[in-house]
């Protein structure tokens, strides 16, 4: 199978990334790392942001004259609740920019913005325009000397658009145009901005499936108590009174939002249009750019599929949907893939229950497949390698994470698919059968999964605890499953020198080197099949909530595992 446009890649920048990554997991836990959440902590700075402003709101006069007083007076009577409501207001802010901007740098530099993620890349563009001038006019309502820099730079930079001209500049420093309408314009702006952000993000997450607005708790509560700490100790205040009779004097610069007008003033007002037009120009455009041809989107077969709804829940996407049956058979529904939307990651193949290589129907097929890697090609090269190997251990391993042909290891059959997910568990058992000692899966791990959900799918699959399950006398000595990133390849040879060492279906969640991947912190995967389960139950709750096929979905969801579901599945 060809690479696909947004795999993962292996450049000098995306090596450090995944280091950096790597060493935030250690720090911080897997669970907890924030640069593995950029996306979810921006989201929570908004909320926080939006949340501190609407109490600031309360307080604050909208007139020209009572605007700068009306904030001093928060610092200095009530400095633990409006003051630190303002300051936090003023740091949300910037956290709000910071890890937006280092969202997209690491959306960027793993390259997912080509292929099927070109839409929520494209939506994410303005949303950084929204945010840098909702910023801009916060800083100018405070009217201090800051507001007043702030009023005078946008002045000169939207006075180079060609038909403004300094008329522009007149409006915003004169005593004559500060009135009381323009702060309720102001205060207009600054709101109805924060909704279009609002607006935008909802859009922006509408190709997802579950998306991730929420970061774990641990790190939500260190990040806003962060946040206190540092409004308690640096409070946002602001400087003296604006004055339109002299240019202010050298102004604090919040560089998070006002580095633009910083290089208006260094450079000139074209330059800085040239700068920002360009930037946005290319960010809009590098989804193209990738020449690459997208892998073929995953493909239904209506005489294997019985409109389960399997596919459905998995899809990370989106891009599998149930509609009504259109080939007269009994079933009431059939799968659909939208082209535009599939990530050719195979998640789908991997939880249809007719990808059964135990099934007597020649050539195999199944309910959705991928052309590029179909199950039939799977079985066929297992099934010889293992003729030709027997006694072998079986390595299933990700496009995604360790380069399984980078590992030399004697004694051992190497398959690797688009996604684990993409494995469909009686593959194990069809290896164990056809003379495989043991079988290894290494999945890239569930916070740098490429397609999101696929290492967390494939370990409650393998744990029994989301169907299509593993059957439980399987879950024996001779399955592992570990976590391997892109570079990882060690933890691999790691895993295939520990023979025999531990004992059942073992999922590694360690992050180490060598051997040290395989001490403690090894758990049991048939130990946690009570919590895996119970979140299972839970995120097909809220997936079949969102469809409109929940009933039909939630009855073949929570049908019991074993034979009697694969002779089912069977058309």
């Amino acid at each position: 199978m060809t690479r696909p446009i947004h795999a993962s890649p292996d450049s000098a920048a995306a090596r450090a990334l995944r280091a950096l990554e790597r060493a935030g997991d250690r720090a911080f836990g897997a669970d907890a790392n924030p640069l593995r959440q950029l996306g979810a902590l921006a989201v929570l700075a908004l909320w926080i942001a939006i949340g501190s402003g609407c109490i600031v709101y309360v307080f604050f006069d909208t007139s020209a004259a009572g605007a700068h007083e009306s904030l001093a007076r928060l610092a200095r009577e009530q400095p633990w609740f409006g003051g630190l409501a303002r300051s936090i207001h003023r740091y949300s802010a910037d956290a709000f920019m910071l890890l937006a901007v280092a969202h997209v740098a690491r959306e960027w530099i793993h390259r997912r913005y080509a292929g099927f993620r070109w839409f929520s890349w494209i939506t994410g563009v303005p949303l950084l325009w929204l945010i840098l001038i909702a910023g801009l006019v916060g800083y100018w309502l405070v009217a201090d000397t800051r507001a007043q820099f702030v009023a005078t730079a946008i002045g000169e930079w939207a006075g180079a658009v060609p038909g403004v001209g300094d008329a522009m500049l007149r409006n915003f420093i004169t005593d004559e145009a500060i009135s009381d309408r323009l702060f309720s314009l102001l205060v207009f702006m600054h709101l109805g901005i924060g909704l279009l952000v609002l607006l935008g993000l909802w859009v922006h997450v509408q190709r997802l499936v579950r998306p991730f607005t929420q970061p774990a708790r641990r790190l939500a509560l260190g990040f806003g108590a962060t946040l206190a700490l540092l409004a308690a100790a640096v409070p946002a205040l602001s400087t003296a009174p604006a004055d339109l009779s002299r240019m202010p004097l050298p102004v604090p610069i919040d560089w998070f939002f006002l580095a633009p007008l910083v290089l208006v003033e260094w450079t000139s007002p074209a330059v800085v249009w040239l700068l920002a037009v360009a930037a946005t120009v290319l960010l809009v455009v590098l989804p193209w750019t990738v020449r690459q041809a997208r892998p073929a989107p995953a493909e239904v077969d209506l005489a294997q599929c019985n409109g389960c709804g399997r596919c459905f829940d998995d899809c990370p996407y989106g891009a599998v949907v149930l509609a009504p049956r259109s080939d007269g058979r009994r079933h009431a529904q059939q799968a659909v893939v939208a082209a535009d939307l599939c990530a050719s990651c195979g998640i789908c193949v991997g939880a249809c229950p007719s990808s059964n290589p135990f099934r007597s129907v020649e050539p195999l097929a199944t309910g959705i497949d991928l052309p590029e890697l179909p199950v039939a090609a799977l079985r066929t090269k297992l099934r010889d390698a293992l003729a030709a190997r027997p006694g072998a251990t079986v390595v299933f391993g990700c496009d995604e994470g360790a380069a399984l042909e980078r590992v030399d290891a004697p004694g051992v059959v190497k398959l690797s698919l688009a996604c684990a997910a993409q494995l469909p568990p009686s593959f194990v058992d069809y290896a164990l059968r056809h003379g495989a000692a043991r079988v290894l899966v290494a999945s890239c791990g569930e916070h740098a999964c490429a397609y999101r959900f696929g290492a967390r799918w494939i370990e409650q699959r393998l744990a029994g605890a989301r169907e299509p399950a593993l059957r439980a006398h399987l879950r024996e000595p001779r399955l592992r499953l570990i976590e391997a990133d892109r570079g990882e390849e060690d933890r691999v040879r790691a895993a295939l020198a520990a023979r025999g060492e531990l004992s059942g279906a073992q999922s590694i969640k360690h992050r180490g080197d060598g051997a040290e991947a395989l001490q403690s912190s090894v758990s049991s995967v048939v130990r946690e099949q009570p919590s895996k389960a119970a979140e299972f139950t839970t995120e097909n709750t809220e997936g079949a909530e969102k469809s409109r096929n929940r009933n039909f979905v939630s009855s073949v969801l929570n049908a019991p595992a074993g034979p009697a579901r694969v002779r089912h599945s069977e058309p």
